[in-house]
């Protein structure tokens, strides 16, 4: 008796475009603004993570610690490297239908996801500080509701990230 070859499931090919296209998403992230200033509703300039990159890198010359900066760009850059690994073991679990790959890229599916909530919500958390409010006092009062806060490139990156390993998981548990 010949045994009946096993025909791939469209979930796990629609799974694999939608992670590879997430981890497009990450990398493009990098590249833009990751903070942007606001002053009256209108962008008054916008850091990426390269810049925040410098400033760790000038602080660690000048013996500051300056963890927010380097924490942050490590953990943007951790991001994308995690959605970047989870599409590759993907590519190899649609090549190989192995349990172990199933396992692997669940894991690395749930990591990935973990790992663009911590770059949104630490960029968030050390962001929020700086805003200012009209509370604020003097300059709250002359600013208004103006400050730092997320850029695009952060949103798209945490996007790709937590996307692309929800995308992972999903098309390993069916099978």
């Amino acid at each position: 008796m010949a045994k009946a070859k096993k025909k791939k499931s469209m979930l796990g090919f629609v799974c694999l475009a939608l992670v590879a296209i997430c981890a497009i998403l990450a990398i493009v992230g990098v590249t833009q603004d990751w903070t942007v200033g606001k002053i009256a509703d209108e962008t008054v300039g916008g850091t990426t993570l390269a810049d925040y990159k410098e400033i760790a890198d000038m602080a660690d010359k000048m013996n500051i610690e300056d963890s927010k900066a380097g924490t942050m760009v490590a953990l943007g850059y951790l991001a994308v490297a995690a959605v970047c690994v989870t599409a590759a073991a993907y590519v190899v679990k649609q090549l190989f239908s192995f349990t172990l790959f199933r396992v692997i890229v669940i894991l690395l599916g749930v990591i990935t996801m973990a790992a663009g909530v911590a770059a949104v919500a630490y960029t968030a958390a050390n962001l929020d500080g700086l805003s200012l409010s009209a509370s604020d006092g003097f300059w709250g009062e002359v600013f208004g509701d103006n400050g730092l806060f997320l850029g695009i490139g952060c949103i798209l990156t945490s996007v790709g990230a937590i996307a692309g390993g929800l995308f992972a998981a999903v098309g390993c548990f069916k099978r």
